[in-house]
């Protein structure tokens, strides 16, 4: 990544500053403390106060000053290591996560034999929680010689209350900050070039109420003819107009020239000379701004060289408020052409948008697409596609087709659908191959949201043919898609050979994200397969290649079920939490769904039901509003099952009786749950009679990681029904053992141990560690309601699609009218109508459109 020079350059001294003599030996006494925050808003000081200190400390210093784009982790560690001058060995190799980096960093810096000062400047910019663990890191293994300043307009998101316990932290805030008269007295006299009366100061310090910027903006109107009289000052406007007033003042003050010059830069954030000739249409705006420079015209440096300088906000504002609308666009639009031809594709698309020069920010986003997608930078890419005007976007089939993949992997299933409809009417037969191509590929993901595997599987076919040889990411991508269509179709040994070539296709075309995606779809297929060692190597190997990256979750999240089922629960919940982190960051809801549903049977294997409960209570809105049926299910099902655990068979048959019964399930995690309902509720038989068709399938398709749990719950169920029960678990354990299977077993509770003990010998090492691993006593419970309301008519709050189909039905539109109207399918609106049901507790339409009415719904 290439490094912006200028944000690792502190602020240059300013001539005719204030020696804040107070604040300075404030941060003198802080510099014996691992951090020192200074919060408070624009124009109070912070900045010039502390480049102000580290002029006169005897040490090594390092500035960063953050903007937006350095809140993702890898472009924040690379300037944070660059500002250190450490070691870069670790972050080039891309394979480190942040924890590896931040690690290797402190301890490198824990051998400094000089006291050294790391400040971050506007601080607030920072909220992925994977960099704000990072600062917490350094903030609490901080070297003895290391001293951390943060500077920004609010609070970042650190535990401060924590350190303020621990005595780890100095505050500075805007209180401090503020000028006493006196210091208000030296800055007016360094502004004005003479002695201010100070009756004037007194008047022009309430005003300011201390604020730096507002006294400087007073300063220049005194310098430039405002009386200098107390009374004078006290008819200026009031304190909250006092910024404009003054700013108007000094502004008709300038040459003609230079006050064209001023609108015309102002809607630049940053000023270079080239880049203003450009926006300007002269050719000396280095001479410009120095002329500003000297005239104190709110102008500051980012750089020691003199080349890149920015307005102060206040100033920028309000000359933007006295800028031309129609000359604003022109010169948003120069400064678009400038910056795209400088390869900045982030500022290009945001002034030609705000220049309505839409065709160039198109082709920007279009020129990106395949770099952002390799390196998985999705919320980027969408966020672009989010600038662009929407009827651009709909009106533009791969933009629509591309807005709407992006959105299904956000979870927004039927914003995405939406999409999708618009991009398949407006998709030309001779439009480019790979727009063709992608357009299936979503396509395909939508037909296995709906539960349509062979529609997928044909869709996904139909874009590989397109893509022949290609190395694109969406070659990798249908394949992936195949794999799962396949999988859910019965042909798992088809599902993995295709998933293995996806994931070597991803390695060979250095394609992370389809590396990442592939080997997360072929992890569990091993898992189900018998090879759960296998599938743990795949989910590290992968993880270690890419560990620094966000989509690495894809495979995090699969990592930490793997390791969850292997009873390794330490380190199977640290790679869900930091799985799930990174699969919210990337967006993919699917990932962020199977992490909330494991971790929650790992909270409450280990005690914890309440967080296990309120984990799938977090699960449960991700998929009510992802509007995911297919996955709404599953997690409904992991609801049952904690029920189950928890001895309340009652709640598990409200969670199960809520899936409905409209599409009947191919899922087995499913089943196995209606399993062991029926065991519970006393009806063993019913539970036989279904675990025997799902045995039977899956012996055909040579699951034998599936048996494992299959065979355990058929054996449960023979004990009830006072059949013999230990071929079944023999046969189970015989399978288990190996690649250890041993949750499958601890999760069926005590009454599987007895069996247990009479299969010992098929494998006697595996059992006596899984006898070893269960614990008698009684079954843990929730101490809290965590997925029902009391007192209330809907359990549940309706989606905002669930309420505009209600709405749509209460006018008596049939399930193919609403689903036209909504642009979404016919097995959607019926999903959705389940829902409803459920919620109102109404048991058809009628009923459900009377208790919406009831409810003030409609």
């Amino acid at each position: 990544m290439q490094v912006v020079a200028t944000k690792l350059l502190a602020p240059p001294a300013r001539p005719g500053a204030v020696v804040r003599a107070r604040l300075l030996r404030l941060l003198d006494g802080a510099a014996t403390h691992p951090l020192t925050l200074i919060t408070a808003p624009a124009g109070f000081g912070k900045t010039t106060l502390v480049a102000t200190w580290l002029r006169g400390f005897d040490g090594r210093s390092a500035w960063l000053t953050l903007d937006e784009d350095d809140d993702t982790p890898g472009r924040f560690l690379d300037y944070l290591v660059t500002a250190l001058e450490a070691d870069r060995t670790l972050l080039d190799s891309g394979s480190a996560s942040t924890p590896a980096v931040m690690t290797a960093l402190v301890n490198e810096l824990a051998g400094d034999d000089a006291d050294r000062v790391l400040v971050l400047d506007d601080i607030e910019v920072l909220a992925e929680p994977e960099i704000v663990d990072a600062l917490a890191f350094l903030v609490e293994h901080c070297p003895p010689r290391l001293h951390l300043l943060l500077l920004g307009r609010t609070e970042p998101e650190l535990p401060l209350a924590r350190w303020r316990g621990r005595g780890l932290l100095v505050e500075i805030g805007a209180a401090q900050l503020r000028f006493s008269p006196a210091e208000a007295g030296e800055l007016l006299e360094a502004v004005t070039g003479r002695a201010v009366d100070g009756e004037t100061v007194d008047v022009l310090t309430r005003r300011a109420e201390g604020w730096a910027a507002a006294l400087q903006m007073l300063g220049i109107g005194l310098r430039d003819g405002m009386s200098t009289g107390a009374g004078a000052v006290r008819h200026a406007p009031g304190n909250r107009y006092v910024l404009d007033y003054l700013a108007e003042e000094v502004l008709r003050g300038q040459p003609a020239e230079l006050r064209e010059f001023l609108l015309r830069t102002c809607i630049l954030d940053a000023l270079s000379p080239s880049l203003c000739d450009a926006v300007t249409g002269r050719s000396d705006s280095e001479l410009v701004i120095r002329e500003l420079e000297r005239a104190n015209l709110f102008l500051s440096p980012l750089d020691d060289h003199g080349e890149w300088h920015r307005y102060h906000g206040l100033f920028a504002d309000y000359l933007r408020t006295e800028l031309d609308p129609e000359l604003a666009l022109e010169c948003h639009r120069r400064a678009a052409r400038w910056y795209a031809a400088h390869d900045r594709p982030a500022e290009t698309i945001r002034h030609a948008v705000a220049g309505r020069e839409i065709g160039l920010a198109v082709d920007t986003v279009r020129g990106q697409a395949d770099e952002q997608i390799r390196r998985g930078e999705l919320a980027t890419m969408l966020s672009w596609l989010n600038r662009l005007p929407d009827e651009e976007v709909r009106a533009q089939a791969d933009l629509a087709g591309f807005k709407g993949w992006l959105l299904y992997l956000g979870g927004r299933v039927d914003e995405a659908e939406s999409y999708a409809a618009l991009a398949d009417r407006r998709m030309s037969p001779e439009a480019p191959i790979v727009d063709r191509a992608m357009l299936r590929t979503f396509q395909a993901y939508l037909a296995l949201t709906h539960g349509s595997p062979a529609d997928a599987a044909r869709l996904a076919t139909e874009a590989l043919e397109l893509l022949g040889d290609s190395t694109s990411f969406f070659r990798a991508a249908a394949m992936g898609v195949l794999g799962q269509a396949r999988r859910l179709t019965g042909d798992r040994r088809g599902a993995i050979d295709v998933l293995r070539e996806a994931v070597a296709l991803g390695e060979r075309s250095d394609n992370a994200l389809s590396t990442l995606e592939a080997s997360g779809y072929l992890a569990p297929l091993l898992y189900v397969q018998g090879r759960l060692r296998e599938a743990v190597l795949l989910c590290q190997d992968a993880l270690r290649s890419h560990a620094g990256l966000p989509m690495a979750g894809l495979v995090e999240v699969p990592l930490g079920t793997l390791l969850y089922e292997r009873d390794e629960l330490v380190d199977a919940e640290r790679h869900l939490v930091d799985g799930i982190a990174r699969c919210e960051q990337l967006g993919t809801t699917s990932y962020t769904l199977l992490g909330l549903r494991t971790l929650a049977r790992l909270q409450h294997a280990a005690g914890r039901v309440d967080d296990g409960f309120r984990a799938l209570l977090a699960a449960r809105r991700q998929a009510d509003a992802a509007e995911d049926y297919r996955r709404a299910r599953l997690v409904l099902a992991t609801i049952a099952e904690l029920h189950l655990r928890s001895g309340s068979p009652a709640a598990a048959e409200q969670a199960m009786r809520e899936i409905g019964d409209d599409r009947p399930s191919s899922s087995d995690y499913e089943q196995l749950t209606w399993a062991r309902l029926w065991l519970a509720r006393g009806k063993p038989r019913q539970a036989l009679e279904a675990l025997a068709a799902i045995e039977a399938r899956a012996v055909a398709e040579g699951r034998d990681g599936s048996l494992v749990a299959i065979l355990a719950v058929t054996a449960l169920a023979r004990h009830a029904v006072g059949e013999p029960a230990s071929d079944p678990v023999a046969r189970a354990v015989e399978l288990a053992a190996p690649d250890g299977y041993r949750r499958t077993f601890l999760d069926e509770g005590p009454a599987i141990v007895p069996l247990l003990k009479e299969v010992r010998s098929v494998a006697p090492t595996f059992v006596a560690d899984l006898l070893s691993r269960t614990r008698g006593g009684s079954v843990p419970k929730a101490t809290g309601e965590m997925l029902t309301v009391e007192g209330v008519g809907v359990v549940e709050p309706l989606t905002e699609t669930q309420r505009r189909i209600l709405g749509l039905i209460a006018t008596g539109m049939s399930n193919q009218q609403v689903a036209d109207k909504l642009f979404i399918t016919v097995g959607t609106t019926k999903w959705h109508l389940n829902q409803i049901f459920g919620r109102l507790q109404a048991r058809n339409r009628t009923e459900a459109v009377a208790r919406a009415r009831q409810l003030e719904l409609l």
